[in-house]
């Protein structure tokens, strides 16, 4: 097993025992942090109705859920197992809603999308992984799609980089499309719109 391989296993383990000890184990659906976060992302998305979503790091669909009201289609992924289980009893009765289990970037599903959410997901990818990530957005950037990032600002725990320094890669790299820099005492919002927009 190489290094990266056995880097992914070690995360996905404590992500699934994370969902082991508790159904929402960040309080997504009663944390008003959350609640606050999730209106302000909705609100920095561009248009009232949304074409083709992908949603990096769904966890258990609270905020799929809203963002499958303004949109014709969500693709949501993550790459625990049990956060998609927990997703599908939320959103799986939605029309509108695909969940997929899988790594980011590695296993990204097939599609042309109009928007794709990064919340709370980036600072969990170690640094190689991460600048992957950002070449792969600014493919989607060019190709036309908005891209929105939201991370934590305040210190980690075990993840490999901090949401401030992800966000200021971002804002670097994808410095031509970057239309939205917003700040708040514990988030940070950045929005990317693509060639076309």
């Amino acid at each position: 097993m190489s290094l990266v391989a056995s880097s992914c296993a070690r995360e996905l383990e404590r992500f699934e025992c994370l969902y082991a000890c508790s159904e929402d184990p960040w309080d997504y659906r009663t944390s008003a942090y959350e609640r606050e976060k999730y209106a302000h992302t909705l609100r920095a998305l561009p248009g009232a109705r949304l074409g083709a979503v992908l949603e990096l790091g769904c966890s258990i669909g609270v905020f799929t859920e809203q963002l499958a009201a303004r949109s014709e289609l969500v693709v949501a992924l993550d790459f625990s197992p049990r956060a998609i289980e927990l997703a599908r009893e939320r959103v799986g009765g939605l029309a509108n809603v695909q969940l997929v289990q899988a790594s980011f970037p590695e296993e990204l599903p097939p599609g042309d999308w109009d928007t794709i959410v990064c919340s709370e997901i980036l600072y969990y990818l170690d640094p190689p992984t991460f600048a992957r990530a950002t070449r792969w957005l600014a493919e989607q950037l060019r190709g036309g799609a908005c891209v929105l990032a939201v991370s934590w600002r305040g210190p980690g725990l075990d993840e490999p980089l901090r949401g401030e320094d992800v966000h200021d890669v971002l804002a670097r790299e994808l410095a031509r499309w970057h239309a939205l820099d917003e700040r708040r005492a514990h988030y940070r919002l950045d929005r990317f719109d693509g060639d076309g927009r």
